[in-house]
């Protein structure tokens, strides 16, 4: 006991010492800018889930140790950079599954870079593993209320965008006296139609503690090493298939409700106006606000704006996403 305390001590002074780091002050902007795109608070979001990250890399950090896990720092610096060019393709690609698993495959073939297929296939499941505890406690964290539109079916629920910077010390050497700090990117994306996003994170989560731990069973009793990088890249886009096959398929029991606000009428030198809002439309939110009642829309109406986004559903076009810019002005819209 007195040996894990002393670990765990040592971990969060080498992980407070990394924060100060200009690569974390990147990857802090790098998560900052997700959330930029997404939420109404960013800063906010973007210190909850470092303080989460912080706690999620003591837990690696420990099991690192205990599992006598010698790691070269160069092969996870190939690996973050791969990651964060990913995820300019698409958010989701940000997680280690991908860029890890791309890697491993292309040291398996081509010989380069050199990379130790069997210690970053147990970083990874542990990684999942953390994971899925994180979304199991912060994954419904800064859910956002969306309108989506599948196979034409107009349904409301709740999107997810969480990201986790995983700072965590591995040790080299035979003796285990050299801590080196890395830094892993853990994301969440994710959606719910209907009212249930506890039920959904809970799912999500359980499948990917049973991923972490079918990956960390094939790497370790797999006499064939390019099986666990493949599991890795297929079992993760197998887990994001499911999420969406079964959204799909619940559409038809679930009922069409929109929550937001009905326009009865524009005036004809408001924002709404310029924005080509019509009678009928039904305001869902303004500003990342969800604008759920008269209440909520009557606290914004009395505002002027010279910079507002406002996103409404119009029965002919669906959901519509429109943004102003210019001299400060009322919203000049109508509700009932």
């Amino acid at each position: 006991m007195y040996g894990l305390y002393r670990i765990v001590l040592f971990t969060i002074f080498d992980i407070l010492k990394g924060l100060a780091s200009p690569f974390f002050i990147f990857i802090f902007f790098i998560i900052y800018f997700q959330y930029y795109k997404k939420t109404e608070v960013p800063l906010k979001a973007t210190i909850i889930s470092i303080l989460y990250g912080i706690v999620g890399g003591m837990i690696v950090t420990v099991a690192l140790i205990y599992l006598k896990i010698y790691i070269i720092p160069l092969e996870y610096i190939y690996i973050l950079i791969t990651s964060l060019l990913l995820s300019i393709i698409d958010s989701r690609f940000i997680c280690f599954s991908y860029g890890g698993s791309l890697l491993s495959l292309m040291s398996l073939v081509f010989h380069y870079p050199k990379i130790n297929i069997t210690e970053l296939m147990i970083v990874i499941s542990l990684l999942h593993a953390v994971e899925g505890v994180l979304i199991l406690i912060n994954g419904s964290s800064q859910k956002m209320f969306n309108i989506f539109n599948i196979k034409g079916q107009i349904k409301d629920g709740y999107e997810f965008n969480r990201f986790w910077p995983i700072p965590f010390v591995v040790f080299i050497g035979d003796t285990m006296i050299k801590p080196f700090l890395l830094f892993a990117i853990l994301s969440y994306g994710d959606f719910t139609i209907g009212r249930f996003p506890r039920k959904k994170t809970l799912e999500t989560s359980l499948m990917l503690l049973l991923y972490s731990s079918i990956l960390f069973t094939i790497t370790m009793i797999s006499p064939y090493k390019f099986i666990a990088p493949i599991f890795s890249l297929l079992a993760h886009e197998l887990i994001i298939f499911i999420n969406i096959y079964r959204e799909r398929s619940n559409l038809n029991s679930l009922k069409s409700i929109i929550k937001g606000v009905n326009v009865t009428g524009i005036n004809s030198k408001g924002i709404g106006k310029e924005l080509g809002l019509k009678t009928g439309d039904i305001i869902v939110r303004i500003n990342h606000y969800h604008v759920k009642n008269s209440k909520d829309f009557i606290e914004l109406s009395q505002k002027s704006f010279n910079k507002v986004k406002i996103e409404y559903f119009n029965h002919k076009k669906g959901l519509v996403k429109k943004k102003y810019r210019g001299k400060k002005n009322s919203l000049g819209i109508k509700i009932s």
